[in-house]
Protein backbone atom coordinates (compact mmCIF):
# COMPACT_ATOMS: atom_id res chain seq x y z
CA UNK A 1 0.00 0.00 0.00
CA UNK A 2 3.06 2.78 0.40
CA UNK A 3 4.16 1.50 -3.45
CA UNK A 4 5.14 4.97 -5.16
CA UNK A 5 2.57 4.02 -8.01
CA UNK A 6 -0.27 4.53 -5.69
CA UNK A 7 -1.83 7.50 -4.72
CA UNK A 8 -4.45 8.27 -1.38
CA UNK A 9 -7.55 10.36 -2.79
CA UNK A 10 -9.03 9.98 0.53
CA UNK A 11 -7.70 8.53 4.16
CA UNK A 12 -7.70 5.03 3.88
CA UNK A 13 -8.61 4.40 0.03
CA UNK A 14 -5.16 3.29 -2.43
CA UNK A 15 -5.58 4.61 -6.22
CA UNK A 16 -3.13 3.64 -9.25
CA UNK A 17 -1.25 6.93 -9.24
CA UNK A 18 -2.71 7.63 -13.18
CA UNK A 19 -6.37 7.66 -11.58
CA UNK A 20 -8.05 11.35 -11.88
CA UNK A 21 -9.07 10.74 -8.30
CA UNK A 22 -5.86 11.95 -7.65
CA UNK A 23 -5.92 15.26 -9.46
CA UNK A 24 -7.05 18.64 -8.46
CA UNK A 25 -8.45 21.96 -10.01
CA UNK A 26 -4.87 23.22 -11.38
CA UNK A 27 -4.77 20.03 -13.43
CA UNK A 28 -7.92 20.07 -14.43
CA UNK A 29 -6.72 24.01 -15.94
CA UNK A 30 -4.41 22.43 -17.58
CA UNK A 31 -6.39 20.38 -19.78
CA UNK A 32 -7.90 20.92 -23.05
CA UNK A 33 -11.37 19.99 -21.95
CA UNK A 34 -11.59 22.19 -18.52
CA UNK A 35 -14.96 21.01 -17.77
CA UNK A 36 -14.72 17.64 -18.83
CA UNK A 37 -11.82 16.70 -17.02
CA UNK A 38 -13.58 18.96 -13.98
CA UNK A 39 -16.61 16.13 -14.41
CA UNK A 40 -14.06 13.03 -14.50
CA UNK A 41 -11.62 14.20 -11.77
CA UNK A 42 -14.91 14.46 -9.49
CA UNK A 43 -16.82 11.34 -10.35
CA UNK A 44 -13.62 9.38 -9.97
CA UNK A 45 -13.13 10.54 -6.96
CA UNK A 46 -16.63 9.48 -5.71
CA UNK A 47 -16.01 6.22 -7.39
CA UNK A 48 -13.04 5.75 -4.99
CA UNK A 49 -14.91 7.05 -1.86
CA UNK A 50 -17.59 4.20 -2.49
CA UNK A 51 -15.08 1.52 -0.89
CA UNK A 52 -15.67 3.33 2.49
CA UNK A 53 -19.03 4.59 2.32
CA UNK A 54 -21.63 3.09 5.18
CA UNK A 55 -24.73 1.46 3.84
CA UNK A 56 -26.62 4.23 5.46
CA UNK A 57 -25.62 6.44 3.08
CA UNK A 58 -25.96 8.17 -0.38
CA UNK A 59 -23.71 10.41 -3.29
CA UNK A 60 -25.84 13.43 -2.99
CA UNK A 61 -25.95 17.06 -3.84
CA UNK A 62 -23.73 18.31 -6.63
CA UNK A 63 -22.05 14.64 -6.35
CA UNK A 64 -24.95 12.92 -7.23
CA UNK A 65 -26.03 15.68 -9.76
CA UNK A 66 -22.66 14.78 -11.63
CA UNK A 67 -23.68 11.20 -11.73
CA UNK A 68 -27.19 12.01 -12.94
CA UNK A 69 -25.59 14.39 -15.93
CA UNK A 70 -27.45 17.62 -14.59
CA UNK A 71 -26.20 20.48 -15.59
CA UNK A 72 -24.72 22.64 -12.68
CA UNK A 73 -23.78 26.32 -11.92
CA UNK A 74 -19.58 26.66 -12.73
CA UNK A 75 -19.05 27.35 -9.49
CA UNK A 76 -20.19 23.78 -7.98
CA UNK A 77 -18.62 22.42 -11.05
CA UNK A 78 -15.45 23.13 -9.48
CA UNK A 79 -16.68 21.40 -6.50
CA UNK A 80 -14.51 18.58 -6.49
CA UNK A 81 -15.47 17.15 -2.71
CA UNK A 82 -17.93 14.33 -2.27
CA UNK A 83 -20.91 15.01 -0.85
CA UNK A 84 -23.03 12.27 0.78
CA UNK A 85 -25.93 12.26 3.24
CA UNK A 86 -26.63 9.90 5.98
CA UNK A 87 -29.66 8.42 7.71
CA UNK A 88 -27.67 9.12 11.23
CA UNK A 89 -25.31 11.46 12.44
CA UNK A 90 -23.29 8.74 13.30
CA UNK A 91 -22.75 7.90 10.34
CA UNK A 92 -21.07 11.13 9.00
CA UNK A 93 -17.69 10.22 8.02
CA UNK A 94 -14.35 13.02 8.97
CA UNK A 95 -12.62 12.70 5.90
CA UNK A 96 -10.63 15.39 3.71
CA UNK A 97 -12.09 15.80 0.47
CA UNK A 98 -15.31 14.71 1.82
CA UNK A 99 -18.88 17.08 3.17
CA UNK A 100 -21.26 15.03 4.98
CA UNK A 101 -24.87 15.91 5.33
CA UNK A 102 -27.48 14.23 7.77
CA UNK A 103 -30.42 13.66 5.64
CA UNK A 104 -32.17 10.41 6.50
CA UNK A 105 -35.39 11.65 3.83
CA UNK A 106 -32.93 11.93 0.91
CA UNK A 107 -32.04 8.29 1.30
CA UNK A 108 -35.76 7.08 1.01
CA UNK A 109 -35.58 7.25 -2.47
CA UNK A 110 -31.90 6.23 -3.22
CA UNK A 111 -31.32 5.02 -6.05
CA UNK A 112 -28.47 2.26 -7.67
CA UNK A 113 -26.46 4.02 -10.51
CA UNK A 114 -23.72 2.37 -11.73
CA UNK A 115 -22.86 0.29 -8.77
CA UNK A 116 -23.41 3.01 -6.59
CA UNK A 117 -25.83 4.30 -4.23
CA UNK A 118 -26.89 7.97 -4.84
CA UNK A 119 -30.03 9.94 -4.51
CA UNK A 120 -32.37 10.65 -6.97
CA UNK A 121 -32.66 13.13 -9.44
CA UNK A 122 -35.53 14.41 -7.68
CA UNK A 123 -34.23 14.19 -4.21
CA UNK A 124 -31.29 15.42 -5.41
CA UNK A 125 -32.73 18.67 -6.75
CA UNK A 126 -34.24 19.43 -3.65
CA UNK A 127 -31.26 19.52 -1.31
CA UNK A 128 -29.86 21.52 -3.95
CA UNK A 129 -31.67 24.37 -2.77
CA UNK A 130 -29.60 24.95 0.05
CA UNK A 131 -27.12 26.29 -2.33
CA UNK A 132 -28.82 27.28 -5.46
CA UNK A 133 -30.91 30.43 -6.15
CA UNK A 134 -34.24 30.41 -7.72
CA UNK A 135 -33.03 31.07 -11.20
CA UNK A 136 -31.08 27.98 -11.24
CA UNK A 137 -33.38 25.79 -9.33
CA UNK A 138 -35.58 26.47 -12.22
CA UNK A 139 -33.06 25.67 -14.59
CA UNK A 140 -31.93 22.66 -12.64
CA UNK A 141 -36.03 21.44 -12.98
CA UNK A 142 -36.44 22.21 -16.58
CA UNK A 143 -33.80 20.32 -17.04
CA UNK A 144 -35.52 17.35 -14.89
CA UNK A 145 -38.70 17.57 -16.96
CA UNK A 146 -37.57 18.27 -20.44
CA UNK A 147 -38.45 17.30 -23.76
CA UNK A 148 -36.66 14.26 -24.27
CA UNK A 149 -36.17 11.24 -21.83
CA UNK A 150 -37.43 13.58 -18.72
CA UNK A 151 -36.11 12.49 -14.96
CA UNK A 152 -39.31 13.22 -13.20
CA UNK A 153 -42.86 14.68 -13.87
CA UNK A 154 -43.66 18.10 -12.87
CA UNK A 155 -46.48 16.71 -10.93
CA UNK A 156 -42.95 14.81 -9.06
CA UNK A 157 -41.43 17.52 -8.31
CA UNK A 158 -44.68 19.60 -6.81
CA UNK A 159 -45.01 16.47 -4.80
CA UNK A 160 -41.19 16.35 -3.59
CA UNK A 161 -41.12 20.65 -2.87
CA UNK A 162 -44.27 19.99 -0.70
CA UNK A 163 -42.40 17.17 1.44
CA UNK A 164 -39.75 19.39 1.78
CA UNK A 165 -40.96 21.57 4.26
CA UNK A 166 -38.54 22.81 6.75
CA UNK A 167 -35.49 21.96 4.86
CA UNK A 168 -33.17 24.97 4.09
CA UNK A 169 -33.75 26.38 0.73
CA UNK A 170 -37.67 25.38 1.08
CA UNK A 171 -38.59 28.61 0.17
CA UNK A 172 -36.44 28.96 -2.71
CA UNK A 173 -37.76 25.26 -3.86
CA UNK A 174 -41.66 26.54 -3.46
CA UNK A 175 -40.95 29.60 -5.73
CA UNK A 176 -38.87 27.63 -8.51
CA UNK A 177 -41.38 24.62 -8.88
CA UNK A 178 -43.80 27.45 -10.29
CA UNK A 179 -41.64 28.73 -12.76
CA UNK A 180 -40.47 25.35 -13.96
CA UNK A 181 -41.93 24.66 -17.87
CA UNK A 182 -41.59 20.84 -19.19
CA UNK A 183 -40.33 20.39 -22.66
CA UNK A 184 -37.45 22.26 -22.71
CA UNK A 185 -34.12 21.45 -24.33
CA UNK A 186 -31.52 23.01 -22.73
CA UNK A 187 -30.53 24.92 -19.25
CA UNK A 188 -29.47 28.50 -21.90
CA UNK A 189 -33.17 28.22 -23.09
CA UNK A 190 -34.71 28.15 -19.57
CA UNK A 191 -32.21 31.26 -18.82
CA UNK A 192 -33.34 33.14 -21.64
CA UNK A 193 -37.03 33.01 -21.05
CA UNK A 194 -36.31 33.47 -17.25
CA UNK A 195 -34.81 36.74 -18.49
CA UNK A 196 -37.71 37.62 -20.54
CA UNK A 197 -40.46 37.34 -17.68
CA UNK A 198 -38.06 38.84 -15.01
CA UNK A 199 -38.31 41.89 -17.71
CA UNK A 200 -42.16 41.99 -17.78
CA UNK A 201 -42.31 40.52 -21.22
CA UNK A 202 -45.35 37.43 -21.85
CA UNK A 203 -44.31 34.57 -21.16
CA UNK A 204 -43.24 32.49 -24.06
CA UNK A 205 -44.43 29.03 -25.05
CA UNK A 206 -41.64 26.10 -24.71
CA UNK A 207 -41.01 23.97 -27.80
CA UNK A 208 -44.39 24.73 -29.45
CA UNK A 209 -45.19 23.20 -32.63
CA UNK A 210 -44.72 25.96 -35.48
CA UNK A 211 -46.81 26.00 -38.43
CA UNK A 212 -46.64 27.34 -42.30
CA UNK A 213 -49.32 29.06 -43.50
CA UNK A 214 -50.72 26.50 -44.85
CA UNK A 215 -51.12 24.55 -41.76
CA UNK A 216 -48.03 21.80 -42.33
CA UNK A 217 -45.77 21.24 -39.49
CA UNK A 218 -42.45 23.09 -39.59
CA UNK A 219 -40.82 22.51 -36.19
CA UNK A 220 -40.64 23.32 -32.41
CA UNK A 221 -39.45 26.33 -31.54
CA UNK A 222 -37.37 27.24 -28.34
CA UNK A 223 -39.34 29.91 -27.03
CA UNK A 224 -43.00 31.18 -29.44
CA UNK A 225 -45.24 33.84 -28.93
CA UNK A 226 -47.85 32.24 -31.25
CA UNK A 227 -50.54 35.27 -31.16
CA UNK A 228 -46.95 37.48 -32.40
CA UNK A 229 -46.03 35.43 -34.34
CA UNK A 230 -42.23 36.26 -32.91
CA UNK A 231 -39.58 33.26 -32.29
CA UNK A 232 -36.62 33.36 -29.81
CA UNK A 233 -34.06 30.70 -30.64
CA UNK A 234 -30.87 29.79 -29.07
CA UNK A 235 -28.19 28.72 -31.02
CA UNK A 236 -26.29 26.57 -29.01
CA UNK A 237 -22.75 24.50 -29.01
CA UNK A 238 -24.66 21.94 -31.84
CA UNK A 239 -25.05 24.99 -34.49
CA UNK A 240 -21.21 25.35 -34.79
CA UNK A 241 -20.25 22.12 -34.52
CA UNK A 242 -23.07 19.87 -36.63
CA UNK A 243 -23.46 21.25 -40.26
CA UNK A 244 -26.35 19.14 -41.02
CA UNK A 245 -28.30 20.64 -38.03
CA UNK A 246 -27.63 23.52 -39.02
CA UNK A 247 -28.44 23.53 -42.46
CA UNK A 248 -31.41 21.92 -41.43
CA UNK A 249 -31.86 24.43 -39.16
CA UNK A 250 -31.56 27.64 -41.26
CA UNK A 251 -33.89 25.84 -44.34
CA UNK A 252 -36.75 25.54 -41.36
CA UNK A 253 -36.11 28.95 -40.08
CA UNK A 254 -36.46 30.10 -43.99
CA UNK A 255 -39.92 28.44 -44.11
CA UNK A 256 -41.18 30.17 -40.47
CA UNK A 257 -39.71 33.71 -41.78
CA UNK A 258 -41.78 33.49 -45.05
CA UNK A 259 -45.16 32.71 -43.25
CA UNK A 260 -44.96 35.62 -41.35
CA UNK A 261 -42.29 34.71 -38.19
CA UNK A 262 -40.21 37.32 -36.90
CA UNK A 263 -37.09 34.84 -35.91
CA UNK A 264 -34.66 36.41 -32.88
CA UNK A 265 -31.22 34.87 -32.51
CA UNK A 266 -30.03 34.87 -28.91
CA UNK A 267 -26.16 33.56 -29.57
CA UNK A 268 -24.19 31.63 -26.93
CA UNK A 269 -21.85 34.46 -26.02
CA UNK A 270 -25.07 36.72 -25.26
CA UNK A 271 -25.93 34.30 -22.72
CA UNK A 272 -23.94 35.97 -19.65
CA UNK A 273 -25.81 39.67 -20.75
CA UNK A 274 -29.64 38.68 -22.01
CA UNK A 275 -30.30 42.91 -22.04
CA UNK A 276 -29.66 43.28 -25.54
CA UNK A 277 -31.32 39.93 -26.54
CA UNK A 278 -34.67 40.97 -24.16
CA UNK A 279 -34.54 44.42 -25.98
CA UNK A 280 -35.01 42.72 -29.58
CA UNK A 281 -37.77 40.42 -28.47
CA UNK A 282 -39.33 43.45 -26.54
CA UNK A 283 -39.43 45.77 -29.62
CA UNK A 284 -40.27 42.69 -32.26
CA UNK A 285 -43.25 42.02 -29.84
CA UNK A 286 -44.11 45.74 -29.93
CA UNK A 287 -44.12 46.08 -33.78
CA UNK A 288 -46.36 43.13 -33.50
CA UNK A 289 -48.92 44.86 -31.83
CA UNK A 290 -48.35 44.06 -28.22
CA UNK A 291 -47.55 46.68 -24.91
CA UNK A 292 -46.71 46.52 -21.84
Amino acid sequence: MRRSDLGSPFRGIRSPISSPALLSLSDAEAADDYWGELREIALARAEAFRLIMSDRAALSHGTAARWHGMPLPARLEKDLRVHISTSTRQARPRRAGVVAHFAPRDLVTAVERDGLRVTSPVQTWCALASVLTVDELVALGDHLVRRRSPDATLEQLRTAVRRSAGRHGSPRLREAVELIRPRTDSVRESSVRLALVAAGLPEPEVNAPLHDRYGMFIRHGDLAYPRYRVLVEYDGEQHRLDDLQYLRDKEQLERLEAAGWRVIHVLRHHADDLHEAVARVRQALMDAGWHP
